[in-house]
């Protein structure tokens, strides 16, 4: 009987250090290929779109708003660890798709935003974002809220340019537009720079 044990410990010990293994080779696997697949966002060599950037812009209102945007990693380390670690296999996700959070600053006060967006398919340094209020909570009422942006937003380096538009919020949270009043059709282009940590 003690013999019959000691013949499974080292088939166990076998068995742990294959499964480790299998998933070392597909956490660090996918991350050598992730740089390749997303030079955007995990490249070692040349600069990327994930990381904070700043700029400011005149809403169509004229208020002067400043806008701080925090692109963040499509995958951490800790959920690359755990997808890499399950059994089953996920449906491959859009891996031209991003996330983050922004916030709008102005006299009128804070605007917090999440933000979405995607890389271009042929060319990573066109994307495009779109911005949604945490919760849908609109803090500062009537105001022109940031929407998404316009076609052709392109990052190089520590600069990115993109062209905002924005939709009018009552104190009720809902939108308003007036073809007969110009401001509805204002957009911002602007530049933003990266905030080095």
């Amino acid at each position: 009987m003690a013999t019959q044990r000691r013949g499974c410990l080292p088939l166990l010990a076998l068995l742990l250090v294959t499964g480790g293994a299998f998933v070392a080779i597909k956490f660090y696997g996918g991350k050598f290929i992730d740089r390749y697949q997303r030079p955007w966002a995990y490249s070692t060599t040349e600069p990327l779109l994930v990381g904070k950037w700043r700029g400011r812009f005149n809403d169509p209102d004229g208020v002067n708003k400043t806008i701080e945007v925090q692109i963040d990693l499509p995958e951490t380390d800790e959920e690359r660890l755990e997808r890499a670690s399950r059994k089953r296999r996920r449906r491959t996700s859009n891996k031209r798709a991003f996330g983050g959070i922004a916030v709008v600053t102005s006299r009128l006060g804070r605007e917090d935003y999440e933000v979405h967006g995607s890389v271009d398919r042929d060319e990573d340094h066109q994307f495009s974002l779109e911005f949604s209020t945490v919760d849908g909570k609109f803090s500062i009422t009537p105001n022109f809220y940031v929407n998404d942006t316009a076609p052709g937003n392109r990052w190089a380096g520590d600069q990115m340019n993109l062209t905002l538009r924005f939709a009018w919020h009552r104190p009720d949270g809902s939108t308003f537009s007036s073809s007969a009043d110009p401001r509805f059709d204002r957009v911002a282009a602007i530049t933003l720079t990266r905030i080095t940590p």
